[in-house]
């Protein structure tokens, strides 16, 4: 379960991420940190060997990018994200407890 809700987490950071990169009020130097993340990701030279490395340097400059933006920014970004998580879970089906017709079979007619 807690893998779940890191994945989660983390998808909502990635999208919180591309709101405020989008948003005209976020400082321009400010979205310079997750485009240097993404050349990191994308320059052959590592740190270290393997993706750990990669996923640390792009987590870390989301969590960073995020923690610098205007609060107020952050927050009417996040509440639009969690509306539209909230519009696209299937609607609660309500189920009326009552008696069928019984149908009949062939062979009570």
């Amino acid at each position: 379960m807690r893998d779940v809700n890191f994945l989660k987490e983390l998808i909502f950071k990635f999208r919180l991420t591309v709101m405020l990169v989008l948003d005209k009020r976020v400082a321009i130097y400010l979205k310079l940190i997750p485009l240097a993340a993404v050349v990191y990701l994308v320059v052959p030279f590592d740190l270290m060997i393997g993706p750990i490395d990669d996923a640390a340097v792009i987590m870390g400059a989301m969590q960073l990018f995020i923690s610098l933006c205007p609060k107020e920014v952050v927050e009417e970004r996040s509440q639009e994200l969690h509306k539209q998580k909230d519009s696209t879970k299937p609607a609660m089906v309500k189920i009326i407890d009552s008696e069928l017709p019984q149908i009949k079979s062939n062979h009570e007619r």
